[in-house]
């Protein structure tokens, strides 16, 4: 009986095309701020006497002197760290919602249940992302690296365990929770909310009838939201995972007597600047792969075979009918 029950109900779809979605999506966001990424990785790591006088010039000398390829130095952890933490990040976040009922085929819902949804998603992302995290830190501040590809990250992560352990991967995690929980929170928040009031300025009824160029703004507008007010624990995660720091608090103290509250933003307009192409693109990447996958799996389902009714018990039939329950003796007595 259970076996036919496992086959009656094949497993829902919906979940592996949030995660597909999610990985088309991390792609999109990775190649479009990779560059913006490596400039704020080494403005946030360079201290009170950093070279780079700011965005331009960082981007600038890094390609004149290392060759533009340097921009996109950590690719294969950036983009690692980008599908784990997307294709993590967007079936959680849409599997919460079927989980509340709060997703796109009813009413939309409120701000502060946005909030939550994206601060429980934070959580998971965290965890998901920090070991690609370490290691891209580790190969964006290596000026001296020729190779980036996939050997000198087989090279870092050897060197990282080796000295450290396992552990090693994680570190930073308190500092990276710290900064994914509110950002995830505010990112998708902003995201869902700037969604919900364009469709209400089109008059449109579902999300997947809002038109691509809102998805676009929405996905860019909400990443800078998120990365303007998170960019402190960014800050802190980014030394702390470089190696040059181990404690995050002391760190706090120590960059705010040194460089002073400011210090605590550099890399701001790298990141504000990365943040609206990357995320844009972002959801860009998981909206269209959605439209395109979610009709194929609304036909599969549509054309599965229902399962049979269940069996109702004969009821006699009044009448005429009755006659033909009766027992041989009580037809007798008839």
């Amino acid at each position: 009986e259970l076996g036919c029950q496992r086959l009656r109900h094949p497993p829902r779809m919906a979940d592996l095309v949030d995660t597909a979605a999610g990985c088309v999506g991390a792609t999109a966001c990775t190649l479009g701020g990779l560059p913006f990424d490596v400039a704020k990785a080494r403005l946030q790591a360079g201290g009170a006497g950093h070279a780079y006088s700011g965005l331009a010039d960082c981007l600038l000398t890094t390609a004149r002197t290392e060759g533009a390829l340097a921009l996109y130095r950590g690719m294969v952890p950036a983009l690692s760290s980008a599908l784990a933490e997307n294709s993590v990040g967007i079936t959680v976040q849409r599997s919460l919602r079927r989980a509340l009922g709060v997703d796109d085929g009813g009413q939309r819902p409120s701000v502060g249940t946005e909030l939550g949804l994206g601060a429980v998603t934070g959580v998971f992302t965290s965890v998901a992302i920090c070991p690609f995290e370490v290691l891209k830190v580790r190969l964006q501040l290596n000026h001296d690296l020729v190779d980036a590809g996939p050997a000198a990250l087989l090279r870092e992560l050897r060197s990282l365990v080796g000295s450290e352990g396992l552990s090693g991967l994680y570190r930073g995690i308190g500092s990276l929770v710290c900064r994914d929980v509110p950002y995830n929170t505010l990112f998708y928040g902003s995201y869902e909310s700037l969604c919900t009031l364009f469709m209400r300025l089109t008059g449109v009824q579902r999300k997947e009838e809002l038109a691509t160029g809102w998805v676009f703004l929405s996905g860019g507008l909400g990443g800078c939201i998120g990365w303007s007010l998170v960019l402190p624990f960014d800050v802190v995660k980014t030394r702390v995972q470089s190696g040059a720091e181990s404690r995050a608090l002391p760190l706090v103290r120590r960059i705010v007597a040194t460089e002073g509250v400011q210090g605590l933003f550099r890399g701001w307009t790298a990141a504000v600047v990365r943040a609206f192409p990357a995320n844009a693109c972002l959801f860009l990447g998981v909206e269209v792969t959605t439209r395109l996958l979610r009709p194929a799996t609304s036909r599969r389902d549509a054309t599965a075979v229902p399962p049979p009714p269940p069996a109702v018990p004969a009821v006699p039939a009044a009448g005429a009918g009755a006659v033909a329950a009766l027992s041989p003796r009580e037809e007798g007595r008839a």
